[in-house]
C-alpha cells in the first residue's frame, strides 16, 4: 500500500502552497488544484486572493470564484458577454465596491454597474465588441482610472 502522506505535495508549507496557483495558466487549474488532497483544498479555499480574478465569460465558474473570494478586492473581466443572466447582474451590483480592475465591452448592463460606487477602482478599460482584454493593466498608475473607448 502506498502512503500518499509522504508525498512532497503533502509537505509543502501553506505559505508556499498558496503561491503555486500564480503559475497556473488557466482558472480551471485552480479549481483542479483543490482536488489534489485535503491539505491543498483547505489551503487554497482559505486564500480569498487566489479567487479574486473573476471572468464572467464563464458564468458558473465566475460565481464560484466570487463566493470563494470572500471580501478580497477583485479584478473583473466582462469581455465576451452578450447579456449577463439576472444572477450575474445582481452579483455585479453587489461587488462593485470591491472592484479594483475592470475590463468590459460596451453593453447595456454596463451602465447599471458603472452607476454604482467603485471606491477602490484603480483601472478600467472599456472596449468595443470582440476585443480581448490585456492580461495586465497597461495604463495603471497610482489611483488613476483609464477610461478608454
Amino acid at each position: 500500500m502506498i502512503n500518499h502522506h509522504n508525498s512532497w505535495t503533502h509537505r509543502l508549507p501553506p505559505e508556499i502552497l498558496a503561491m503555486v496557483p500564480f503559475y497556473f495558466k488557466e482558472d480551471i487549474s485552480l479549481v483542479a488544484a483543490t482536488h489534489v488532497c485535503h491539505l491543498w483544498r483547505t489551503t487554497l479555499l482559505s486564500s480569498p486572493h487566489l479567487w479574486s480574478h473573476i471572468d464572467f465569460e464563464y458564468e458558473g465558474r465566475a460565481l464560484v470564484f466570487l463566493e470563494r473570494s470572500k471580501s478580497a478586492p477583485l479584478t473583473v473581466n466582462l469581455v465576451n458577454i452578450d447579456v449577463p443572466s439576472e444572477i450575474v447582474g445582481e452579483s455585479l451590483n453587489e461587488i462593485a465596491i470591491r472592484v479594483t480592475t475592470l475590463w468590459a465591452e460596451h453593453g447595456l448592463f454596463l451602465n447599471e454597474l458603472l452607476a454604482r460606487p467603485m471606491p477602490i477602482l484603480k483601472f478600467m478599460e472599456i472596449t468595443g465588441s470582440g476585443q480581448p482584454p490585456p492580461k495586465e493593466p497597461t495604463h495603471c498608475q497610482g489611483h488613476e482610472v483609464d477610461h478608454q473607448q
